[in-house]
């Protein structure tokens, strides 16, 4: 039903049925972010930037701390909303078609935790065909609810297997 709230199985992972245009999935789980994590990324992604790990400059800066990098934020968000995993045999399927836009809409700092929720736009399937192409807008939130990252993407995503 459009604009209507679905939440698939408790466990991780969506399939195509549960894609249904003008409605929202709500991604179960939610990952909180550490000063470690963002810090190793910095570090091994050469990100020289005070604000993100130098808590000496960045304690005199805007948040009064370092920041998590935005991208970490973002796959970490892209990660929660990942599809199910499909059968063996289609090989590849739930890989992504495109990321059309990634911004980063809010601040996070060490100690938020994420969750992710998909509104489905369009999905485009043949009847019986084992994938289809979703298109969705990924909304990253903190734990206060405020959206931090919001992704546009187009992705291939299998049918629910056989029980």
């Amino acid at each position: 039903m459009p604009g209507s709230e679905r939440r698939p199985g408790g466990d991780r992972g969506w399939f195509l049925e549960d894609a249904i245009p003008g409605a929202t999935i709500h991604h179960p789980g939610g990952r909180t972010l550490d000063e470690a994590d963002h810090v190793w990324l910095a570090w091994i992604s050469q990100n020289a930037s005070d604000v993100h790990g130098n808590a000496d400059a960045a304690a005199r800066g805007a948040w009064g701390r370092p920041i998590v990098l935005g991208a970490l934020s973002a796959a970490i968000v892209i990660g929660l909303a990942a599809p199910g995993t499909p059968e063996p045999a289609l090989g590849g399927t739930g890989a992504l078609d495109g990321w059309r836009a990634i911004r980063l809409t809010g601040t996070v700092l060490p100690g938020d935790t994420l969750v992710a929720e998909s509104e489905i736009h369009a999905v485009h399937a043949a009847p019986g065909a084992p994938t289809g192409r979703v298109e969705r807008t990924i909304r990253g939130r903190n734990q206060r609810g405020e959206e931090i990252a919001r992704i546009e993407e187009e992705r291939t995503v299998a049918r629910r297997p056989p029980v």
